[in-house]
């Protein structure tokens, strides 16, 4: 059995955020962050949830460096709640492509990480940490929390309201 998988890494200062690259299509770095609920590329219009600050406030983290970057998302990779739930939010509808942007205001990269390192969270708050998108932790140089993007964003859109 494989014990390695391809990840999408979101750096801050105390902890590394990981997505499964399986759900990123691509990262652009921007010249300024997005404020905006809406993204333009490549002749489209997509729904663009930042989610920086939300990292910031719930992990007392701060970004490392200068960066901004827009991750592409795909909105079949998300159940029809969640998807409802972006265009409710950003108020954009999704483009004939189906993408979606989301972006930090931090550095990014894709490494390739031995996931029997990252342990589950105690089972007396597993459930709890899950509805905001927490799977599960590691520890490196920085704390490594693997994310669920479905859920952290179903969370971030309902503490946002």
């Amino acid at each position: 059995m494989e014990s390695s998988s391809q990840f999408t890494c979101l750096s801050y200062d105390t902890i590394d955020f990981l997505i499964q690259s399986r759900y990123v299509l691509f990262a652009l770095y921007l010249k300024e962050p997005l404020t905006q609920k809406r993204a333009s590329y490549e002749k489209e219009v997509l729904p663009h949830i930042c989610i920086d600050s939300f990292l910031e406030k719930h992990f007392d983290c701060k970004p490392t460096g200068e960066s901004s970057t827009m991750l592409v998302l795909k909105k079949d990779d998300f159940d029809a709640d969640i998807q409802k739930q972006i265009v409710d939010y950003t108020e954009t509808e999704f483009p004939v492509s189906g993408h979606f942007a989301v972006s930090v205001n931090s550095s990014v990269s894709s490494r390739i990480m031995d996931v029997t390192g990252f342990r589950l969270f105690p089972q007396g708050i597993r459930l709890k940490l899950n509805e905001y998108g927490l799977n599960a932790v590691g520890f490196d140089k920085n704390r490594q929390i693997l994310i669920s993007p479905d859920n952290m964003l179903r969370q971030l859109m309902r503490s946002e309201k």
